[in-house]
C-alpha cells in the first residue's frame, strides 16, 4: 500500500468514478474508492504496442478508523466541492456515459467521413453535451445556495446536494485525459515533432477510441493534416474547437479559415461559438451578422444583435443606444412591435442616463401600440415635466370596488407647455385610452390652439383615431374638421376618418359626401367604395350604388366582394344583362369560360374535376390554342364571398337565365361550373343541372352523356323517366346498345324493360315490344302498361300484311277498356280521349266522335285544371272533330267548334 504515494494513478478510461470522487457517508469513516495502479516499468513506449494496455491490480482502500485524520477544513472543502458530491458509481450513470461516448465516436466519424456538416455536428453534439459558457450570474447565485445550504447543515445537507445536482440535465462531460492517456499524448506530439507521423496519427487515433471527448489529439491531428490535406485538417481543428469552446480565438481562425474555403454558413457556426466564449465582442456579431445577412437569414442577424443587448452592461451605453434604436426601427417596419419594446427596455433599464426626448417618443408609441397604458404615463412622468398624482388606492378599494391596483385613478395632472407636441398627443391619447374623459376635457382645448394642424396634422389623427376607438365620434369631429380644411393634410385617409365619425353620430348625408371625397381623391380605395355603397343602398339608391362599385376587368385588380355586391345590386334593380355579365366575371375566378358547343364533350366523359380539366386542357393543346383565356381579369385573395353565398348567386343565375327563355346561357352556366374546384362539393347538383339544362336546349347528345351515368348510380323511377325524356328527343340510336347491355345484368322486370319495349314499340318491332308488355302487365298491371298494349295491338292491326286484323283489333278494344277502368273517375277526360284516338285511327268515326264530345263534355280533374296549358284535352278532342266534320262536308258544324274551343 505504501507504493500508492509515489506511483502515478490513473483512472481505467471508461470507469465511473475519478480520483477526485468522494463520498460521504453518515458515518465517521469514508466508503471504499477503487482506483488503479499502472507500474512504472511497464510504460516503456518504444516497446508497447499502442493498441494494447494491460491493467494492474486494482487497489483497494480500507477504512480508515481515526476520524482525526480527516480535519474540519478537508471536510469544508468536500461539502462545498460540487465535483466532489456527483455521485457517479451508478448502473445507470455508467450506461449513460457509455451511451454519450458511443454517440459521440458516431457523430464523429460521420463528420469525418463527410456525411454531416459541421453545423449539424456542432447541434447534435450540443442535444446531449452542454456546451454554452454558462451564464456567470446564473452561476454565482447557484454557488451562493449551495453554500447556504452546506453551513446549515453540513454534510448531510452536502449529500442532499449532490443528489439534486446528479438530477442536472446536460451534465458537462470531462475533457481532461487521465494521466496514462497524457503521457500517451505527449509520446504523439513527441512523434509528430520527430518527424514520424504516420505513428503519432495512430496514436491520437487511440487516444481518440479512449476517450471521444478529450481535444488535445484532435489539436495534434490538426497540424499533422495541415500541410498536405488542408480540408481534413480543419475537420479536425473544429472538432478540437468544439471540444474545447471556451477559446474565443481559436473559434475566430477557425471562422477565418471557413471563409477562405467558401462555406459561409460553417463560418456563421464559427462566430455563433465564438460569440458564445466572448459575448460582448461586438465585432463577432457585426461579422456574423453580415454573413447572415448574405445568405438571406435577417431574421438570424436581428435576433443576435437582440442576444447582444442582453450581455452588454450599463458600462457599455454608448453600444446599448446604438443597438436598440437600430432594432426598435427594424422590428417597427416589420410591425413587431413586442420585439421593439424589448430592445428599447433594454436601453431604458441600462441606461437611463442616455435617454433623450428621441427615445422616450418611440417608448411610448410602442407602448401605446401595444396597450401598455399605465407605463406610457411613467415614462412620460419621469422624462418629461409632466406630473401625476394618483388617488390613495386604500380608500379607494373601500370606497370603489371595482377600482383595483392595476387601474389607480389619476387625482391631479399637470401637462406644461414646454413638453414636445409629440408628448402632448401621446399624452392625451394614453388618457383617453385609460377613459379619463375629465382631464381630456381640460387639456384638448389647448391642444387644438397651440398645435398648428399645417404642421403637425399626423398628431391630430392619431388623437382622433383614439377617440374614435372609444366612439367618441364628436370630440373626433373636433380634430377632424381642422385636418380637412388644411392644405397639407386634406387627404383620403383623413377624409375616411371623417366620413366614418359622421356615420358614428348617424348623419348619413355628410358622411355620403366625405365618402365621395374619398372616392375623389383615391379611387382605388375599395373600402371606402364598399361603405359608400352601403349608404346608398340604405337611402334606396341602389344606382348610385352600382356605379360606386364598378370596376374595371381590363385595367384594375378586381376585388371578388366588391364584384358580388355589385351583382346582387343588379338583380335587385332588374338589370338582367348586366346581372349575368357581372355574375360570370365572379365565376371565372374558379369556372373556366367555354369558348364552343365542342368542349362540352370533353366535360360529359371525365368524372372529377381534375379529369375534366386535364381533358379540357388536352382538347385545346390539340386545337393549337391555350389553355388559359387571354387577357382574363385578374382578382385579388382577399374578401371572397362566401362559398354558400356564391352557390346561391349561382342558382339563381341558372333560374333566371332558364325563366328568361335564355336556354344557351343556361346551359353555358351549368356546365362551366363543372370546371370549379371551389364547387366541387356540389358536383351532384351541378351535374344535374347540366342535365336539365340539355333538356331545356334540345341538347340530346351530351344530355344522354350525363343521364347514363346517372341510371348507372340511382336507379329510380325519376332517373328513368329523365332518361326517356332524353331518349325522345335522341337522333341516334347509343341508347339502345345501353340499355340492351344493362338487360344482361337485371334480373326479373323493371323500368328498364319498360324502356325497352318502348324502343320497340318506336322501331317498329312490333312482337318484340307486345312481349315485354305483356310479361310486365302479368307481374305488375297497370294502366300505362294496358294502353300501352293496346296502342301495340292498333299498330299490328294497322299493318298493311297483318293475318287476323279483326281479332287483334277486339284486343286492343277490350285492353282500352281495361285501361279506362283501372284509370277511375278521376281519368275519364284523359280515357275518352285515348279512346277516341283509337277509333279514329281505326276509322269508326261514329265511336270517335262519341268519345271526342264526351272529352267535351266531362270536367277535367282539379290536377288538370291547375296547368291547363300542359294537361287540358279541349282543344285536342274540338280539333280532331273539326277534321272529322270536315272531312265529312259539315264544314259548319267544322266551324263551330273551331270558334268555341280553340279561337283565342
Amino acid at each position: 500500500m505504501a507504493e500508492t504515494t509515489s506511483t502515478p494513478m490513473c483512472v481505467e478510461p471508461h470507469d465511473s468514478t475519478s480520483e477526485n470522487d468522494v463520498i460521504m457517508e453518515s458515518g465517521t469513516s469514508l466508503a471504499p474508492v477503487i482506483i488503479e495502479e499502472l507500474d512504472q516499468n511497464t510504460i516503456t513506449w518504444m516497446d508497447v504496442d499502442m493498441t494494447e494496455f494491460v491493467e494492474a491490480e486494482a487497489l483497494e482502500i480500507q477504512e480508515i478508523g481515526d476520524n482525526n485524520m480527516i480535519n474540519s477544513e478537508q471536510k469544508d472543502a468536500m461539502v462545498t466541492s460540487t465535483e466532489n458530491l456527483i455521485p457517479e458509481s451508478t448502473d445507470d450513470q455508467e450506461e449513460s456515459d457509455r451511451f454519450h461516448v458511443d454517440e459521440e465516436d458516431r457523430l464523429t466519424k460521420q463528420f469525418l467521413n463527410g456525411e454531416l456538416t459541421f453545423s449539424e455536428y456542432s447541434l447534435r453534439m450540443d442535444e446531449g453535451i452542454e456546451t454554452e459558457i454558462p451564464d456567470i450570474e446564473s452561476n454565482r447565485k447557484a454557488f451562493e445556495t449551495e453554500l447556504v445550504a452546506s453551513k446549515k447543515i453540513g454534510q448531510k445537507k452536502a449529500q442532499k446536494t449532490s443528489n439534486t445536482l446528479q438530477q442536472r440535465p446536460n451534465r458537462r462531460k470531462k475533457r481532461t485525459l487521465p494521466t496514462a492517456l497524457q503521457g500517451l499524448m505527449g509520446e504523439a506530439n513527441l512523434r509528430f515533432a520527430r518527424g514520424e507521423v504516420s505513428l503519432a496519427s495512430k496514436m491520437c487515433m487511440e487516444i481518440i477510441r479512449q476517450v471521444p471527448s478529450a481535444p488535445e489529439p484532435f489539436h495534434t491531428l490538426s497540424m499533422i493534416y495541415e500541410n498536405d490535406q488542408p480540408e481534413k485538417s480543419l475537420q479536425f481543428a473544429l472538432i478540437a474547437a468544439h471540444l474545447s469552446p471556451r477559446d474565443a480565438d481559436q473559434w475566430i481562425k477557425l471562422a477565418a479559415l471557413s471563409m477562405e474555403s467558401g462555406n459561409i454558413r460553417q463560418t456563421i457556426t464559427c462566430f455563433t461559438k465564438a460569440i458564445q466564449a466572448s459575448p460582448k465582442d461586438i465585432n463577432l456579431y457585426k461579422q456574423r451578422a453580415k454573413l447572415q445577412n448574405q445568405i438571406g437569414d435577417k431574421k438570424g442577424a436581428l435576433k443576435g444583435y437582440m442576444k447582444l443587448l442582453h450581455h452588454l452592461g450599463p458600462e457599455d451605453g454608448a453600444n446599448i443606444l446604438k443597438y436598440a434604436k437600430s432594432l426598435a426601427k427594424h422590428f417597427m417596419q416589420e410591425n413587431n412591435n413586442e420585439q421593439a419594446l424589448e430592445a428599447m427596455d433594454q436601453l431604458f433599464t441600462k441606461c437611463p442616463d442616455l435617454i433623450t426626448l428621441e427615445e422616450v417618443n418611440v417608448m411610448t408609441e410602442l407602448l401605446i401600440a401595444l396597450k401598455q397604458f399605465h407605463k406610457c404615463l411613467d415614462i412620460l412622468t419621469r422624462y418629461t415635466t409632466i406630473k401625476i398624482t394618483y388617488k390613495d388606492q386604500s380608500s379607494i378599494i373601500e370606497d370603489e370596488g371595482s377600482v383595483t391596483k392595476e387601474n389607480p385613478i389619476i387625482e391631479s395632472c399637470e401637462l406644461p407647455n414646454d413638453v414636445v407636441m409629440d408628448l402632448k398627443a401621446k399624452f392625451l391619447i394614453t388618457l383617453v385610452e385609460l377613459n379619463e374623459t375629465k382631464w381630456t376635457d381640460i387639456f384638448l382645448p389647448r391642444f387644438l390652439t397651440e398645435v398648428d394642424p399645417e404642421v403637425s396634422g399626423d398628431l391630430f389623427l392619431d388623437l382622433a383615431e383614439a377617440f374614435m376607438g372609444k366612439k367618441k365620434f364628436h370630440k373626433a369631429l373636433q380634430l377632424l374638421e381642422p385636418l380637412i380644411e388644411s392644405k397639407n393634410f386634406s387627404l383620403a385617409a383623413v377624409w375616411l376618418r371623417h366620413a366614418e365619425c359622421w356615420v358614428g353620430c348617424k348623419n348619413l348625408k355628410r358622411a355620403v359626401n366625405s365618402y365621395e371625397m374619398v372616392r375623389e381623391l383615391s379611387p382605388q380605395h375599395l373600402g371606402a367604395r364598399l361603405e359608400l355603397a352601403k349608404l346608398y343602398k340604405l337611402r334606396g339608391q341602389f344606382n348610385k350604388a352600382i356605379e360606386v362599385l364598378k370596376q374595371d376587368p381590363e385595367t384594375d385588380l378586381l376585388d371578388p366582394g366588391v364584384v358580388y355586391q355589385r351583382t346582387v345590386l343588379l338583380l335587385k334593380v332588374k338589370r338582367y344583362n348586366e346581372y349575368f355579365q357581372s355574375g360570370m366575371l365572379l365565376l371565372s375566378r374558379h369556372c373556366v369560360s367555354l369558348r364552343s358547343k365542342a368542349e362540352l364533350i370533353t366535360l360529359t366523359k371525365a368524372t372529377g374535376v381534375k379529369q375534366r380539366l386535364d381533358a379540357l386542357q388536352l382538347y385545346r393543346l390539340s386545337r393549337g390554342e391555350t389553355f388559359e383565356d387571354e387577357n382574363a381579369p385578374c382578382f385579388r385573395e382577399e374578401n371572397q364571398p362566401s362559398l354558400r353565398n356564391e352557390f346561391s348567386l349561382y342558382l339563381q343565375m341558372c333560374q333566371l337565365a332558364c325563366k328568361k327563355k335564355r336556354q344557351g346561357l343556361f346551359q353555358r352556366l351549368a356546365f362551366g361550373a363543372m370546371t370549379s374546384k371551389r364547387f366541387e362539393k356540389k358536383s351532384s347538383h351541378i351535374t344535374f343541372l347540366c342535365l336539365i339544362s340539355c333538356i331545356h336546349n334540345n341538347d340530346s347528345y351530351h344530355g344522354y352523356n350525363i343521364v347514363r351515368e346517372l341510371v348507372r348510380v340511382c336507379r329510380r323511377s325519376n332517373s328513368w323517366n329523365l332518361m326517356n325524356i332524353i331518349i325522345q328527343r335522341a337522333e341516334d340510336c347509343r341508347h339502345n346498345r345501353f340499355i340492351m347491355r344493362l338487360l344482361g345484368r337485371v334480373e326479373g322486370f323493371s323500368y328498364l324493360h319498360l324502356l325497352h319495349a318502348n324502343n320497340c314499340l318506336v322501331s317498329g318491332t312490333y312482337k318484340y315490344a307486345l312481349n315485354d308488355y305483356v310479361s310486365l302487365f302479368k307481374v305488375e298491371p297497370s294502366a300505362l302498361l294496358a294502353l300501352l298494349i293496346a296502342v301495340t295491338l292498333l299498330q299490328m292491326a294497322c299493318q298493311r300484311f297483318s293475318v287476323q286484323k279483326n281479332q287483334l283489333v277486339i284486343q286492343a278494344l277490350a285492353f282500352l277498356t281495361k285501361y279506362s277502368q283501372m284509370r277511375g273517375k278521376g281519368g275519364e277526360h284523359e280515357t275518352s280521349y285515348n279512346t277516341a284516338r283509337a277509333f279514329h285511327q281505326l276509322g269508326l268515326l261514329p265511336a270517335a266522335i262519341h268519345h271526342y264530345k264526351l272529352v267535351l263534355e266531362t270536367p277535367p280533374p282539379i290536377l288538370v285544371s291547375q296547368k291547363p296549358h300542359l294537361l287540358d284535352l279541349t282543344r285536342e278532342a274540338a280539333f280532331n272533330l273539326h277534321l272529322i266534320y270536315l272531312d265529312s262536308g259539315n264544314e259548319d258544324l267544322a266551324r263551330m267548334y273551331l270558334e268555341e274551343y280553340i279561337t283565342v
